[in-house]
């Protein structure tokens, strides 16, 4: 939701399905703030914070300071990435840093209303998926960013690991409602980013 001087706000509820069980893991509140208006300053930046509250008994409560950077480059190509570093509080405590970063060119004019490209996320440590053990490493793969409307954006990101610690396969499916001014003139944040 865009509100005056460059500020937004947002909220994310995360809902998991793994092996066949539902469950809705955590519930996020996100405050940004651009440095300038729209291509004012070179790859526009702007700070994120957010706090994420566990709702599964595996999900920490956890809070996150990110670096957005975005730019739009001649021929429609889209580039956008975030750097962030991530505290798990309670627990284990642990602090994961890293990087998301998405490019994207339209293949449905003059709206951009279909986006596809490709996903590329980092992380030095994050999710517990056992006592000694978590997810980090490095995971690629296509992205797609649709948008119905001005004020309604679906991404789906399928990315793959590249690594031991990382999952074969990890799903992000995003769909995200602007209220406010129209999200055409707003960082977007890749979709690996959202989801984790």
């Amino acid at each position: 939701m865009g509100l005056p001087a460059r500020f937004t706000v947002g909220v994310q509820n995360q809902v998991e399905h793994f092996a066949g069980d539902t469950s809705e893991r955590s519930f996020t509140l996100e405050a940004r703030y651009a440095l300038a208006n729209w291509n004012k300053l070179p790859l526009n930046p702007t700070i994120s914070v957010e706090y994420r509250f566990g709702l599964d008994n595996a999900v920490q409560d956890s809070g996150e300071f990110a670096l957005l950077i975005s730019h739009d480059f001649p021929h429609l190509v889209e580039w956008a990435m975030n750097i962030f570093v991530d505290r798990e509080f309670g627990g284990g405590e642990s602090t994961s840093a890293g990087f998301a970063q998405s490019i994207e060119v339209p293949v449905l004019l003059p709206e951009e209303k279909l986006e596809v490209g490709l996903e590329i996320q980092y992380r030095s440590g994050g999710q517990t998926i056992e006592p000694e053990s978590t997810i980090k490493g490095l995971v690629i793969g296509p992205t797609l960013a649709w948008r119905p409307t001005k004020r309604v954006r679906f991404d789906l990101s399928p990315l793959f690991g590249c690594s031991d610690h990382t999952p074969a396969l990890q799903m992000f499916a995003v769909f995200s409602l602007s209220f406010g001014g129209t999200a055409g003139a707003e960082a977007e944040t890749p979709a690996s980013a959202r989801g984790h």
